[in-house]
């Protein structure tokens, strides 16, 4: 089968290097419409993204790399941009993530290394970056993907009605709690870990300003991985204390928790909706993991229990 979009994208990578003396080979994909491949050439190798601008708007990927970088924070170095036909050529951050650096086992000091990056990430000023809010609007939109592609369709009004009670309580803990650079997607696939053990930041092109707990529930509570409890214990009483955070731990573990709450019950319906819509199959098997998580917070505080009988 044609892939119109490859060969394109080949036509614009030789008219960049004036000459076809490279070699494309697929480096991977992720849950969008983006795909990434690996240019090598004269022993040097970039990262090709195909973004297809009627999918995918490239430019925040372009500022937000931008912004990072210019606060010190490993993002890729951005080479060449052609945000109409949407294709970049970014730099290679290797092949490591940390997903895969941390090799089915638990490893303390690469967690200390995540938050420890994680904390730069929230200094950096929220004020004109031109980013948008995680509010009100964006918050229960994400939590409607719950009803509207993994529930029952057949809720009656008194479910529906004690579902949007608990995006109220979700929605007002969110808002109600400092505002950060949130990564939106800081998580072990999101993090590549360089031959010099340096922690590098990718896909992070629908950052918005949010709850400063959201990117460590991403962390901490890993769709793709699952950390003991007395792990993410130990882990958030770090954070706690990096971060120098003001109301007292109990106060902060709530916030937490509901964070993550918010962002799994986002998460069942993206992840249905992929293998329905887009025909990506393999999020299914994360589900198990990600319904856990959510009932965990529906037997730790009263007013989720009504979770409990709709998942």
């Amino acid at each position: 089968m044609t892939d119109q979009r490859l060969d394109t994208l080949k036509a614009w990578l030789e008219t960049f290097f004036d000459d076809a003396d490279f070699v494309i080979s697929k480096a991977s994909d992720d849950a969008s419409f983006r795909r990434y491949f690996r240019i090598e050439r004269s022993n040097t190798t970039f990262i090709a993204m195909d973004a297809p601008p009627t999918k995918e708007d490239s430019a925040p990927f372009v500022q937000i790399a931008t912004l990072l970088r210019n606060n010190k924070i490993h993002a890729p170095k951005i080479i060449e941009a052609d945000l109409t036909q949407g294709f970049l050529l970014i730099e290679d951050l290797g092949s490591t993530t940390f997903l895969q650096a941390l090799n089915h086992t638990f490893n303390l000091d690469l967690y200390k290394s995540a938050i420890d990056e994680l904390i730069k990430i929230q200094a950096i000023n929220p004020k004109n970056q031109d980013l948008k809010q995680y509010d009100d609007k964006l918050l229960n939109t994400e939590m409607q993907l719950l009803i509207d592609w993994y529930l029952d369709k057949n809720l009656n009004k008194n479910q529906q009605a004690q579902l949007h009670h608990i995006f109220k309580l979700l929605t007002d803990n969110a808002l109600n709690s400092p505002q950060v650079f949130v990564h939106r997607d800081y998580h072990a696939r999101n993090l590549m870990l360089s031959p010099a053990n340096t922690l590098a930041v990718i896909d992070f092109q629908d950052a918005v300003i949010g709850s400063y707990t959201y990117d460590l529930c991403s962390l901490l509570k890993d769709a793709y991985f699952e950390l003991k409890s007395t792990d993410i214990q130990t882990l958030l009483a770090y954070f706690y204390k990096q971060a120098n955070i003001q109301i007292n731990f109990k106060e902060f573990e709530k916030e937490f928790d509901l964070m993550g709450l918010q962002r799994h019950l986002k998460i069942l319906g993206i992840f249905k909706r992929l293998s329905i819509r887009d025909g990506k199959h393999q999020y299914l098997e994360d589900i198990p993991l990600v319904k856990k998580y959510a009932l965990q917070i529906a037997n730790k505080y009263s007013e989720f229990s009504f979770l409990k009988e709709i998942l």
